[in-house]
């Protein structure tokens, strides 16, 4: 029996967390529904929200009555109630290696606020427009590319011995400097750009309204 999920994803898909659930449920092959909601979200919805799923924002994934936010509490109750071998996995299944992962996806929720701030999703999910980089984004870009660098190695298109949703993620934080061509070490971009290739990416670039 198929399983009843939906996605509640902002309407202007340019949220990099509604891309992060929308991306796990493609790899995993789970069938759901998609609600668009308008940003900001109006205040009786997100009231709606709150009494249902603890906190009023999007993502949301409802999945038979559970309601759940948080892009990474999403993932992990998908990887863990959808598992291996029925369901392709999203965490690597070495040990290391998944606590590197959950490492890297903690990292980019919690860092490079300069980064984020000058070069916003809109850059990579529509046309860019941007400036000058400040001293704050130039040094979280430098980070990026440090940390990236130690991840993934010349030739790679993963970061670990299989693929997994964090490739999403650093792959996404990465594109914001792509889309803008900013500089980086021509492999970063080159793995970038072949996760903007799995058919999962693409899936979620299909709702894009500037991306069509």
């Amino acid at each position: 029996m198929a399983p009843n999920l939906t996605l509640y994803a902002d309407s202007a898909w340019m949220s990099p967390w509604v891309f992060h659930v929308l991306v796990a449920l493609e790899e995993k092959g789970l069938p759901y529904t998609i609600e668009q909601i308008p940003l900001p979200i109006t205040e009786p919805l997100k009231s709606e929200l709150k009494a249902k799923a603890i906190l009023g924002k999007v993502p949301v994934l409802v999945h038979d009555g559970t309601w759940i936010t948080e892009s990474l509490a999403i993932s992990e109750y998908l990887a863990e109630t959808f598992p291996t071998p029925g369901h392709a996995r999203l965490f690597p299944a070495n040990l290391v290696e998944r606590a590197r992962a959950r490492q890297v996806m903690s990292w980019l929720r919690t860092g490079l606020f300069g980064l984020r701030n000058d070069r916003p999703t809109s850059n990579v999910f529509g046309p860019p427009s941007f400036g000058p980089m400040s001293d704050k984004a130039k040094a979280d870009a430098a980070e990026l590319i440090d940390v990236a660098s130690a991840l993934v190695k010349p030739g790679a298109t993963q970061m670990f011995a299989e693929w997994s949703i964090a490739d999403a993620d650093l792959a996404l934080c990465l594109m914001r400097m792509v889309a803008c061509q900013d500089p980086m070490p021509e492999h970063l971009a080159r793995y970038a750009l072949a996760q903007w290739d799995r058919p999962s990416v693409q899936k979620f670039l299909a709702h894009v309204p500037t991306s069509r």
